[in-house]
């Protein structure tokens, strides 16, 4: 399997479902598929939102300015600008589970990175200069990754939702972000007061 082969849309399942239950599975399956995306959107906002819980200390710290922090925040949201008009595009044609996945796993994956150049820096292992350009490049990276968040949820509750309800369901998905700025604060907020820098 190669690397595009991973993200081709998959074809109908072989398993068959018995015509007496169709009609139970489809709900099943589809409520699924909205409880997914809500709250794999949700864990997308606390990456997103993770900074903004850690300005305070980084600048307490001395180890970044609020003028480099400015800058670092502005990598995240042109990279996201541009990533959500390029992977909008790129989802339509991708299994939306696996790209979903894919973009989450690299933001938690530049999160941590993060955290263990923020911890290495307060350690006086990293000068401030280079810290903050790993910053910025590592928060460019999550931008782009945020941007693969959206588009499949958005394209999973236009296939598995008929116009009629499409509406109310949308509705209930944009608590997701809510639910993820809540969560943000809460976690990352316990995390760093809890291990400081």
């Amino acid at each position: 399997m190669g690397f595009l082969d991973f993200y081709k849309i998959s074809g109908p399942s072989a398993r068959k479902v018995d015509s007496d239950s169709v009609d139970k599975t489809w709900r099943k399956k589809r409520f699924q598929a909205f409880l997914a995306g809500t709250f794999a959107y949700a864990l997308y906002y606390v990456c997103r939102l993770s900074m903004g819980v850690m300005k305070q200390p980084l600048i307490d710290a001395g180890l970044l300015s609020a003028t480099q922090l400015g800058i670092v925040g502005a990598c995240l949201y042109w990279c996201y600008a541009v990533g959500k008009f390029v992977n909008g595009f790129l989802a339509d044609g991708s299994n939306i589970k696996r790209f979903m996945a894919t973009g989450l796993i690299i933001s938690v994956a530049m999160n941590l990175c993060m955290g263990v150049l923020g911890a290495s820096a307060a350690a006086g292992a990293i000068p401030s200069s280079a810290l903050f350009i790993c910053f910025a490049v590592m928060w460019g990276i999550n931008g782009w990754a945020q941007s693969m968040g959206a588009p499949p949820a958005i394209i999973a509750l236009s296939r598995w939702f008929p116009l009629k309800i499409r509406g109310t369901y949308y509705g209930f998905f944009s608590a997701s972000h809510n639910i993820g700025e809540g969560l943000s604060f809460i976690f990352v907020g316990s995390l760093v007061a809890f291990a400081g820098w």
